[in-house]
């Protein structure tokens, strides 16, 4: 299990000129890509962005993305109703360079926007704010949340040198509480009482790019809101965590046992040091498959329910029995 340490002020030190790598407590500074010392060129080749909001309200869960890869861009928002095969709504859409907008940040001053093929998303937090406005608008799809941070636990934030000349910084939140509302097809769904989060990632990718992904919000048996993000390979185990009330735990990296040409079947999903043993039933998949030769994505994020026990050193055991929550396999080409 690795040990968190205070995140930094800044995302270069001043005094040394060299990135601050770590594995922290607490969320990222704004991320400056010229301090890695990357040409306009290069930042419009390796520089990704995106960031990844997601929404537990029982029985519904919400995901929703906007992507910045330079040279193009995408977004996505899609529904998952608990009991039900399938989604219940997913839009998606592609656009060009400047079509999605991510911050630097995603703190205060954090806001991500993109507007095309039919699809708006927003996201915003602004200065001396604690919550994050979420608003999303496609064909038959209207969503507006607030994201309140107050009492949510500290996010877990990481720097990891990915290769000579690449970095990827990632913040990932959990717990926040969640008031708002989805409209599917006109007929609205309440969001309020949920639980949300994100993810927020930025940095100079490799050509080839690959990861596996856990993340859920809900209650434990015993009442405890609870959360948890794994990672195997990318940035692996400095952002692994487990969220408890106002606790946050680092864990081991991630380890995902799944049949990758079925990802609608089972999963099991568990930290190396054992805290986290996890099974997963999906029960429906936002994917997207795309081949531009030169750019070449295979994305698959099941949805669905988790049933299992995180059971972390110094405290009873916390049994999971349907929470909420995503799988995702990612291979990318970019």
């Amino acid at each position: 299990m690795h040990v968190l340490t205070a995140a930094p002020e800044t995302f270069v030190d001043p005094a040394t000129g060299l990135v601050r790598f770590g594995s922290f407590q607490g969320g990222l500074p704004p991320i400056d890509a010229r301090g890695l010392g990357a040409g306009p060129l290069r930042r419009l080749l390796r520089r990704k962005r995106w960031i990844y909001a997601a929404i537990a309200a029982d029985p519904i869960f919400v995901g929703a993305a906007v992507v910045d890869v330079g040279y193009a861009s995408n977004a996505f928002v899609f529904a998952w109703l608990k009991g039900q095969r399938g989604l219940a709504i997913a839009r998606t859409a592609v656009g060009g360079p400047g079509g999605a907008k991510v911050s630097d940040q995603a703190g205060e001053g954090c806001f991500a926007s993109f507007h095309g093929g039919g699809l708006k998303i927003r996201l915003t937090r602004a200065i001396g704010v604690s919550a994050y406005s979420l608003a999303a608008e496609g064909r038959g799809l209207r969503l507006e949340a607030r994201l309140e941070g107050r009492a949510a636990p500290p996010a877990i934030s990481a720097i990891a040198a990915l290769g000579p000349g690449l970095v990827s910084a990632t913040e990932k939140q959990a717990l926040l509480t969640c008031e708002g509302e989805l409209r599917i097809d006109g007929h609205a769904r309440s969001l309020s009482g949920g639980l949300g989060g994100f993810d927020y990632s930025h940095g100079l990718m490799p050509r080839r790019t690959a990861w596996r992904w856990a993340y859920a919000l809900g209650r434990a048996q015993s009442g405890e809101r609870v959360g948890f993000n794994l990672v195997e390979g990318f940035v692996g185990e400095p952002e692994c965590a487990v969220w408890v009330d106002e606790a946050l735990y680092p864990v081991g990296e991630g380890r995902f046992t799944f049949d990758a040409a079925a990802p609608l079947g089972p999963w099991r999903v568990r930290s190396s040091d054992g805290v986290v043993d996890m099974d997963f039933e999906a029960g429906g998949m936002h994917a997207e498959e795309r081949d531009y030769t030169l750019l070449v994505s295979r994305f698959r994020q099941p949805v669905g329910l988790y049933r299992g026990v995180i059971a972390l050193p110094g405290r009873a055991p916390l049994r999971l029995d349907g929470v909420l929550g995503v799988t995702e396999d990612q291979r990318v080409l970019w």
